[in-house]
């Protein structure tokens, strides 16, 4: 009943969307008039933008002309107020409904009447706000194939809220797919950042010295076109250059320098760089700053204009102090200002320190979903051990609560990305740095209706929230899951050609990804309870004959997969990806740079159950030397996660089998209540077949609020059991447990057993927590983890 109704929904939105045609005024035979003469570069661009754009999308060619039109059909007048036309006349009464600040624009529907055609007027405060608002026109326009409309209605007032809204596209062998790209795909994409609000995007000319084998063009090559693209549209072009070089070295430095100024010399444009403290980049304070300046030096002898930016990613606290200091007591004129990247200080207090003449750029990661800055809280490690981190990731709802914690102390930001995985996050944070309280969900009808079909906005832009649902709770009892499947299949039967045909079938593969992974994760539970059952089985039977049954019946997760033919259309996807933008999905089908780098068709099939690790349980069984020593084993195996009568297993970092646990699943809140309830992270899995449990791929580093456990049974003695990263100091009820003894060690994890002390089971109720340990100076990843508990009651002596 319920798949039914979900099916009536969707045909009742298709068949209500089909029907915006009766209430909009007819372009398809307008004429686009602009002003003569020499123009800046984004009003020159503007009319070219929109003309081409509506032909890919409909076939329709509009004229342009600089002469005000006669018996015109329909007219679309681009302009700025700053610089009329020779026909401002015409639009006087529009100018004024035109914004003050800089890159601001209207736009305003004149109806047809006795008088005259229909006009749009296109108005800008200045030559970006004329591109802007063209924009801003093409995302509302519905379009068809031979047919151009506009709502009757519709009209737009703009200014943007943040002077900085751009994306970082590093022309490096780590990108995701543009490494594979053209001139005419890369201009392609600075095109639609624009069309969505960014006035800026950075390229990394120099890091990382390996090259893709799929680029078409050299790095240096590449430096060039990149700054003439940002000149095309006038987009602020910055660069991310890291200094790899350990200060003070003068000969290493002096190479650096001279590498440097021959980019400067060649491009186009610039006009800012950023440097990194850190991640990568390991330089003191002291040194850093010096040499800074003499790249300020050398870049302003080529562009005047450009300042250098410095992040405080992994700086100590006397260096933070000395940048301050530094600031405060020298006042350059060369330092543009702060960025904050992940492993910054604390926004709010980098922004009260740094002086008003400084600003603070933003560098957040929108790009990654797990083992990042903002991950998806809870994710279920099915989902985080095959889509991994640059899966397509659209994250409506995250994002907007993201920006809209920390988007006031800065002036801007430019995001991290290295790939197009991410493209609706870039447009999501574009259109919040205009307005910050957008309503995601009119970004979304604007990206449907651009990027997939117009009269299909609404229903797209429910396919796109509808992923970003996928990734909440436990991926076995999301049920949404097929539902959201649906309706992409539904987009599917009637989007025929997209206005980004890429865009539509790179989230359409995600659909697809998800339903195929809960399936095949249902499957292999069954599979494993079915292979434990036969196993039992061997306390009465022969032993080597129950094992090889066991094995058989692990191993249909292969010999009979669960969907041959969402497997086939899953890899048919990645094919399409490929050859359209060189979506690198595999590393040794489609050359990805590395399995962490978007190579989800490489973990398509990464087993969802325990099957490796009983596999090489069953193996050392079938070496044991005798068969009640075999039998006994097999027990160990069948009850590994059976805390017997009365007792409690808990997998801390499994969004479903972690019930004592608070959780907040959206990440705005998680941020906002991070102290108190953490997230937890999970392990990069790897290419290899390894033997680890799944409880042991996510983790908790702290349980704030601890772990109660109630209903025990008081006239008994407990033990608590748990695989953990590191010794654990396990408190119970406020009393330093004591380890009785430490089990086997699982590449990290190692097993620690505990004596439940007699006087805290009085009440039947205990409560775990964890002394706090000073790990500072240890990387996070060897940090004291657990994965998994048992509140066992122990045997009588």
């Amino acid at each position: 009943m319920v798949r039914q109704s979900l099916g009536c929904i969707v045909v009742l939105l298709l068949t209500v969307t089909s029907s915006v045609w009766a209430h909009e005024i007819d372009l398809s035979k307008a004429i686009v008039v602009t002003r003569g003469g020499e123009l800046p570069a984004a009003e020159r661009i503007a009319p070219t933008v929109l003309v081409e754009e509506l032909q890919r999308r409909t076939g329709i060619q509009l004229p342009v002309t600089t002469e005000w039109p006669v018996d015109a059909k329909a007219i679309i007048a681009i302009s700025t107020r700053v610089a009329p036309p020779a026909w401002s006349e015409r639009a006087n009464s529009v100018v004024a409904t035109v914004p003050e600040p800089a890159e601001s624009f209207s736009i305003r529907l004149t109806p047809a009447n006795e008088q005259g055609p229909a006009i749009v007027f296109v108005t800008g405060r200045d030559s970006r706000g004329a591109l802007f608002g063209v924009g801003k026109l093409l995302r509302n326009l519905n379009w068809h194939d031979g047919r151009i409309t506009l709502s009757f209605g519709f009209q737009a007032s703009e200014s943007p809220d943040r002077p900085l809204r751009g994306h970082q596209l590093g022309y490096r062998d780590t990108a995701n797919s543009w490494d594979a790209w053209s001139i005419d795909q890369f201009d392609q994409y600075f095109r639609e950042l624009v069309i969505f609000g960014a006035n800026a995007v950075e390229n990394i000319p120099w890091q990382g010295g390996k090259l893709s084998p799929l680029m078409k063009y050299s790095r240096p090559e590449m430096n060039i076109k990149f700054a003439e693209l940002c000149d095309r549209y006038d987009l602020d072009h910055w660069i991310w250059v890291p200094v790899l070089v350990k200060l003070p070295n003068a000969t290493e430095e002096a190479a650096f320098l001279e590498q440097q100024e021959a980019y400067y010399q060649q491009v186009k444009r610039l006009d800012a760089i950023f440097v990194p403290g850190g991640d990568p980049g390991e330089n003191k304070a002291e040194h850093l700053v010096p040499f800074l300046q003499r790249m300020a030096s050398l870049v302003n002898k080529y562009h005047p204009q450009a300042k250098v930016w410095l992040s405080l990613q992994h700086f100590k606290p006397d260096d933070v102090d000395f940048l301050f200091r530094y600031l405060d007591e020298h006042k350059p004129a060369w330092f543009g200002g702060l960025v904050m990247g992940p492993g910054s200080p604390p926004m709010e207090a980098t922004r009260r320190r740094l002086a008003d003449a400084y600003q603070l750029r933003w560098y957040p990661d929108i790009t990654h979903t797990v083992r990042c800055q903002y991950p998806v809280p809870w994710l279920d490690p099915a989902l985080g051990m095959t889509l991994g981190r640059e899966c397509v990731n659209p994250r409506p709802v995250d994002y907007t609560a993201v920006y809209r914690m920390d988007y006031s102390f800065t002036n801007g930001f430019l995001s991290y990305s290295d790939g197009v995985h991410d493209d609706f996050n870039k447009n999501l944070w574009s259109q919040l740095g205009w307005n910050p309280e957008v309503d995601p969900r009119h970004v979304a009808e604007e990206y449907a209706r651009f990027f997939f079909r117009s009269d299909l906005a609404q229903v797209g832009a429910d396919g796109l929230f509808s992923l970003e649902t996928n990734l909440r709770g436990a991926l076995a009892e999301n049920g949404s899951i097929e539902g959201a499947l649906r309706l992409w299949q539904e987009l599917e039967r009637r989007i025929v050609t997209a206005g980004s045909p890429w865009r539509f079938q790179m989230h359409l593969f995600r659909a697809y990804y998800d339903a195929y992974t809960r399936k095949r994760l249902l499957y292999e539970i069954d599979l494993e309870r079915q292979a434990l059952a036969k196993l039992a089985e061997s306390s009465h039977a022969d032993v080597l004959s129950t094992i090889s049954a066991a094995r058989q019946i692990l191993e249909r997760a292969a010999t009979e997969p669960v969907d041959v033919e969402g497997l086939e259309k899953l890899n048919k996807f990645g094919e399409t990806l490929f050859e359209e933008i060189g979506l690198q999905t595999s590393v040794p089908r489609y050359q990805a740079s590395g399995y962490e780098r978007g190579a989800v068709l490489d973990f398509v099939n990464y087993p969802l159950n325990n099957r490796w690790w009983l596999e090489d349980q069953l193996e050392a069984v079938v070496r044991l030397s005798d068969v009640a020593t075999q039998r006994k084993r097999i027990e160990v195996i069948i009850n590994w996660e059976n805390p017997g009568d009365q007792g409690y297993y808990d997998v801390v970092g499994h969004v479903g089998r972690s019930p004592r646990i608070p959780k907040l699943l959206l990440a705005g809140d998680a941020l906002r209540h991070q102290d108190d309830h953490p997230r937890p992270n999970q392990r990069w899995v790897g290419e290899k077949r390894n033997r680890l449990r799944q409880a042991w791929h996510a983790y908790l580093f702290r349980i704030p609020q601890g772990i109660t456990y109630n209903n025990l049974d008081s006239s008994s003695a407990y033990i608590v059991k748990l695989f953990a990263q590191r010794s654990s100091p396990l408190v119970i009820d406020g009393v330093k447990a004591k380890l009785l003894r430490t089990g086997e060690t699982f590449d990290q994890v190692t097993e620690q057993i505990f004596e439940v002390p007699a006087e805290t089971l009085a009440d039947g109720r205990i409560t775990l927590t964890w002394e706090e340990m000073d790990e500072s100076e240890l990387n996070w990843r060897q940090r004291h983890y657990v994965t998994d508990i048992w509140v066992i009651k122990a045997e009588k002596q």
